[in-house]
């Protein structure tokens, strides 16, 4: 565990699961978990809070916590083990993906087929980038920061949208 059993005091209970969302209350609190996580506020080794108390903390219903911290697990954000609890597991740095000035960049929520192909999690954004003469690229939007230089400072990457994300999973 890392230096700070601290995961109790670094976890954010304050954060909202608003049940009027579209979003499944699972959704949005694996989301809340993965910002966390992806921040490091909650960094490898620590350990996840546990079912009940994301429950309690957030008005949600165990079973509803169990899903959310299955969505993680599934990401490989956390590995869970019986009287154990979850724990946070090494994470990939955030890739850099370089867009052209002029590119459309707009996020959605990837059909099966297209979840499959990025490896992404369940209920986890896309970011749909489509460069001016280049055909869209999906990108899970947990794992990918897409930058776009100021006009006359475009590097290569950015021209050629094949090249731009070098990928550990492609």
């Amino acid at each position: 565990m890392s230096a700070g059993s601290a995961a109790e005091v670094l976890y954010a209970p304050g954060m909202e699961i608003d049940p009027a969302s579209g979003w499944p209350l699972s959704a949005q609190l694996a989301q809340l978990l993965r910002e966390l996580i992806r921040s490091g506020q909650l960094a490898p080794g620590d350990r996840v809070p546990s079912e009940p108390q994301l429950a309690r903390d957030h008005a949600v219903s165990r079973d509803t916590a169990q899903r959310a911290l299955a969505m993680l697990a599934e990401e490989g954000l956390i590995t869970r083990r019986r009287g154990v609890g979850s724990i946070v597991a090494t994470v990939e740095p955030l890739t850099e993906v370089h867009a052209a000035p002029g590119a459309r960049i707009s996020a959605r929520l990837p059909t099966a087929a297209e979840r499959d192909s990025a490896k992404a999690g369940m209920w986890v954004p896309m970011l749909a980038v489509a460069q001016p003469g280049w055909p869209e690229q999906l990108y899970p939007a947990d794992r990918v920061v897409v930058v776009v230089p100021p006009e006359g400072n475009v590097p290569a990457e950015a021209q050629d949208p094949a090249r731009s994300a070098q990928r550990s999973d492609a």
